[in-house]
């Protein structure tokens, strides 16, 4: 299946809170496997970095941060989402499957094009071990990105669980009286308390 077959399918079965964090996730474990990739097989600094220049790597810096800001919105949007919504957990290996095919096939598809449109060779991506070092690295971090996915969704839980828990000490009068009112829930006061009271002026 097609990596624009995953995402409609990713699309079409899930909520869109889950559809964006996923989206999310991918885009920030591409851009991070990215950075390893050039890490790990060009250890060198400077030639890494003449690596990136020749290769129109001039974007990555600013994609990075858009990529970073896009995953943390999309995680706090399902961690907000789950709190209101009583849906089953989305599947871990669904999840991680989904991932690796989005992080991987971007990687390609951005590898290919960053050479393709300064006019750069593509020597460094068929004989040496880039590609198989960043595919490597996209799969690995696409089973940490399903982790943080389905860590969200528990927390979220959870928090929904300690919340009902506290909402269930409360009697459900104090709970209607402080609607009516808009105030803090009062416990009534009791009827022995109330006999006890003075009688009104006249």
């Amino acid at each position: 299946m097609s990596v624009a077959g995953l995402q409609s399918q990713a699309m079409s079965g899930s909520h869109p809170h889950r559809v964006t964090a996923t989206l999310g996730v991918a885009g920030s474990g591409l851009l991070l496997g990215h950075w390893l990739a050039y890490a790990l097989g060009t250890p060198d600094a400077t030639a890494r970095d003449e690596l990136l220049h020749a290769t129109g790597h001039s974007y990555l810096p600013y994609a990075t941060q858009v990529a970073l800001l896009a995953g943390v919105i999309g995680l706090v949007g399902l961690f907000l989402a789950r709190l209101h919504r009583r849906e089953r957990l989305g599947s871990f290996a669904g999840n991680v499957v989904r991932l690796v095919a989005l992080q991987s096939g971007a990687f390609l598809a951005m590898e290919v094009g960053e050479r393709l449109l300064p006019g750069a060779p593509l020597h460094d991506l068929t004989h040496g071990p880039l590609l198989v070092i960043g595919l490597g690295v996209q799969a690995v971090l696409a089973v940490v990105g399903a982790l943080v996915l389905r860590f969200t969704e528990r927390a979220a839980e959870a928090v929904e669980t300690v919340d009902r828990a506290i909402a269930g000490f409360m009697p459900r009068s104090w709970v209607t009286a402080s609607i009516a009112s808009g105030g803090t829930p009062r416990r009534p006061a009791s009827r022995a308390a109330c006999d006890r009271a003075p009688p009104l002026l006249p």
